[in-house]
């Protein structure tokens, strides 16, 4: 729980550690993401006449966002990470959870369709479909982390996306 006046929970301790601790770490992870999503969606926004400057931005950008998907998935699924607490406080919200991970597998399979067509040699076909498999990723990373931050919400009373 947390004093609904303060932005973080309690310094509360779980069978994890420190609350605060635990959140404030997958927060800034979170955070990491949306910059990488914004990035993104900037460059799949970017016009594509200079094709091969279009595919490098948006090849660094999804490269950045799988940077930033792996080490969220590293924290909060990780031993001691978010998880693990939230098991610990309220296991009736394991299938949330179980929901959670499984979206990671959904978006690291959204940028692994993606690594291998921006691998290729630029080509003008391939922009109209990296840019649906680029929408189709942001999509879902924004349903995955509006999911995350209610599963917060519930285990802790503290709104994981204030500053967003």
């Amino acid at each position: 729980g947390t004093d609904r006046h303060s932005p973080w929970p309690r310094a509360e301790e779980s069978a994890v550690g420190d609350a605060s601790e635990i959140v404030g770490r997958a927060r800034i992870h979170r955070e990491r993401m949306a910059v990488a999503a914004d990035h993104l969606e900037e460059a799949l926004a970017r016009p594509a006449g200079n094709l091969s400057g279009w595919k490098t931005a948006v090849q660094a950008a999804v490269i950045e966002l799988s940077d930033a998907l792996a080490a969220h998935v590293h924290e909060v699924e990780g031993a001691g990470g978010l998880y693990d607490d939230i098991m610990s406080r309220a296991p009736q919200l394991e299938h949330r959870i179980s929901e959670l991970r499984h979206d990671h597998d959904d978006l690291r399979g959204h940028i692994a369709e993606l690594e291998p067509i921006l691998a290729e040699r630029a080509a003008p076909e391939q922009v109209a479909r990296v840019r649906d498999l680029g929408v189709a990723l942001l999509a879902e990373l924004s349903r995955h982390r509006h999911k995350g931050a209610d599963l917060v919400w519930d285990s802790y009373d503290y709104d994981i996306g204030a500053g967003d």
